[in-house]
């Protein structure tokens, strides 16, 4: 890291960019103060950086050991993470040339004083005259006595006609290495630092790309790159700027919504007066929480498109000014600031295509055959078509799949050859596995590491994610509910159900589950109400989170016959996919964009098909190694297989969508 600070040239302000909004807290929107500057190169204020971090740490375990940056949300490690977390902001290096600036700024009326003045210590004297080539101010005496005496052709300037048109130019050429404290003049490309003379000799003799900055700069100028960087960058803060006015717009809807369906409380409250009165309260509150719920994520998720656009488009004025100002370090820095900001806008895009959904309430009244209940509140989400103007990415229906690694879930304790029947990836990495021949739940680590077992009294099919640390088992005649840590499973309740359970997703609060042909809604304190009955077994269950559509796959080889059906939240069912490229359909997901993922276990495949089964393309096949695949879970860009077959059955297989 260079130190020592920037040398300052004084220009009037129409010869550089204004730097008021650079100084400027991405989180409380005042002037940095103590800034702290990240990996990604983004500056904050300590205390709103901390009190930040403490915010998104507070709701993860208490072992977490990383942040998102709150600008391009990359994942950001403290320097020592056994400190407090109220300590880690100040771990962060301070931002010297932001420091610099605001001292500038801040110092002194215009920051100008006569500087033979300050040097014979006399009291501070504004200068009202300033001289280029010696870069130097003088008052009014100064000037006559000293300056003009010596100087007689120098190029200066009158302060007192150009008042408040003067601005401080950063001259960066002279910041010096920490090792060596000498001129930094070269670019690493191996190891993507800078370096002088004595760090390129002694430690980067051995590197192939190595450069002065000057001719990395002139290379970034020369192929286009910081005009491509620019179009790009531009193209996604007009994409953000854009779904941020739809997401102002989409909450003022489900505000409306929202009063509709108070109103339509009222009125029922109306007719039935005294039923109402005794449970007005609980319903009203769940209406009130689920606005809640969806109008902190519209107010969430358009906080984060503002923040990225508003530091793409400070990044495109940054390296303009340096630029300008042929600081060939600051524009190396700010093009890496810009790919680490389109990195961060593509994982933006994927998380918006996963939750791009229209929301509205609906308030519906159930009758129970004899008497009226005062009903409940349902959430409708609708598919939204989401625009992506800087072409960088793509949806997950047009992706392939790639192999990441084959995990081997076989351990010592296991009596006898694995079959993985259910299986769940969260979204911090973590997979849960249920090993059906061994009765047991398996919990594995982002590495790919078996941390723990949970044995059980039977043997477990289908699994599903509650929360982010929580998922449900089907297990004989109940359902397992566990909680999960980053190295133990612990089982947190059991529901008893009555019935064989074998598939099981989690909508709205409650579990759905399939028992032989049928399909149950099941509360937490194991009520079952019937859903649906088909012709056939049905092993295993999935829904879309954005419209609360389920999907259900029919134990079937019989040509032409349902392979996967569909269940609107209202109970409509549909036939999606026939039986033929897909047979004998086994496990199902549904990823964030509504994209529908099948097990054939009789064809040996893996498909991806539209929510209305119009588009289905294979994505793996036995050429890929797959053999009645079993059981598959989908979260985010990850996908997780099992496979039923010898070769296959001790390992569950890995992908990425790409």
């Amino acid at each position: 890291m260079a130190e020592g600070g920037p040398n300052q040239e004084w220009v009037p302000k129409g010869d550089t960019p204004s730097d008021s909004r650079l100084l400027e807290c991405p989180i409380c929107l005042e002037q940095l103060h103590q800034p702290r500057c990240l990996p990604c190169h983004h500056s904050l204020c300590q205390e709103c950086l901390s009190t930040y971090i403490n915010t998104e740490v507070s709701g993860r375990r208490d072992t977490a050991s990383t942040f998102t940056c709150p600008v391009c949300r990359t994942l950001t490690y403290p320097l020592d993470k056994t400190k407090d977390k109220e300590d880690w902001a100040e771990q962060f290096p301070v931002d010297k040339v932001a420091m610099e600036l605001i001292q500038i700024k801040s110092g002194s009326p215009d920051g100008r004083y006569c500087m033979p003045c300050e040097n014979s210590k006399v009291k501070k004297v504004l200068a009202q005259f300033w001289c280029k080539t010696n870069n130097c101010f003088f008052c009014e005496s100064c000037k006559l006595n000293y300056h003009d005496i010596i100087h007689t052709n120098c190029d200066g300037m009158d302060l007192r006609a150009s008042a408040g048109n003067l601005l401080p130019r950063i001259e960066t050429l002279t910041m010096k290495c920490d090792k060596h404290n000498e001129k930094i003049d070269y670019f690493c490309g191996d190891h993507n630092s800078f370096g002088c003379t004595k760090c390129i000799t002694v430690s980067h003799r051995k590197c192939n790309d190595v450069v002065t900055t000057e001719d990395y700069c002139n290379t970034l100028d020369g192929n286009s790159k910081l005009e491509e960087r620019k179009t790009y960058l531009q193209g996604a803060a007009d994409s953000l700027e854009s779904e941020k006015n739809r997401f102002h717009q989409h909450l003022q809807s489900i505000t409306d919504s929202k009063e509709s369906a108070l109103q339509s409380i009222d009125d029922m409250e109306e007719r039935f007066i005294q039923r109402i009165r005794e449970m007005k309260k609980e319903i009203t509150d769940d209406l009130i929480a689920k606005y809640k719920e969806e109008s902190e994520h519209l107010k969430t998720a358009s906080q984060k498109c503002e923040r990225l656009k508003v530091a793409m488009v400070n990044t495109m004025e940054s390296t303009a000014t340096a630029r300008q100002q042929n600081d060939h370090i600051s524009t190396i820095l700010m093009y890496q600031r810009g790919q680490t900001e389109l990195d961060a806008w593509k994982d933006l895009v994927k998380e918006m295509r996963m939750t791009n959904s229209a929301v509205s309430f609906k308030y519906a009244v159930e009758f129970d055959g004899t008497s009226l209940n005062f009903g409940k509140i349902i959430v409708q989400k609708q598919q939204r078509q989401f625009t992506d103007a800087s072409g960088l990415t793509k949806p997950l229906s047009e992706c392939e799949l790639k192999e990441i690694r084959k995990l081997n879930i076989k351990i010592k304790s296991d009596r006898s050859y694995c079959e993985a029947r259910g299986v769940v990836i969260a979204p911090d990495g973590m997979i849960v596995v249920g090993d059906f021949n061994n009765q047991k739940l398996k919990l594995i680590n982002p590495d790919g590491d078996v941390v723990d077992e949970l044995e059980v009294d039977r043997r477990p099919w289908d699994l599903c994610l509650v929360d982010i640390t929580t998922v449900a088992a089907v297990i004989g005649y109940s359902v397992h509910v566990v909680i999960v840590t980053p190295n133990k499973l612990t089982l947190s309740n059991v529901i008893n159900i009555g019935k064989p359970c074998r598939g099981i997703t989690y909508r709205n609060g409650e579990f759905i589950v399939s028992s032989n042909t049928k399909v149950y809604r099941v509360t937490k304190d194991g009520k079952t109400q019937i859903l649906h009955k088909g012709p056939d077994y049905i092993n295993m269950l999935s829904h879309d989170h954005r419209t609360g559509t389920l999907f259900i796959p029919s134990s079937t080889f019989t040509s032409d016959s349902t392979a996967v059906g569909s269940l609107s939240i209202d109970n409509i069912h549909k036939d999606v996919l026939k039986v033929g490229v897909v047979s004998y359909p086994y496990g199902v997901d549904v990823d964030g964009e509504g994209n529908v993922y099948v097990c054939g276990r009789g064809s040996h495949n893996v498909v991806q098909m539209s929510g209305d089964g119009t588009n289905v393309r294979q994505l793996l096949t036995s050429a890929n190694g797959i053999d009645s695949p079993r059981a598959i879970s989908v979260c985010g860009d990850k996908v997780v297989v099992t496979n039923e077959s010898t070769e296959h059955h001790n390992y569950i297989h890995l992908y990425q969508l790409i």
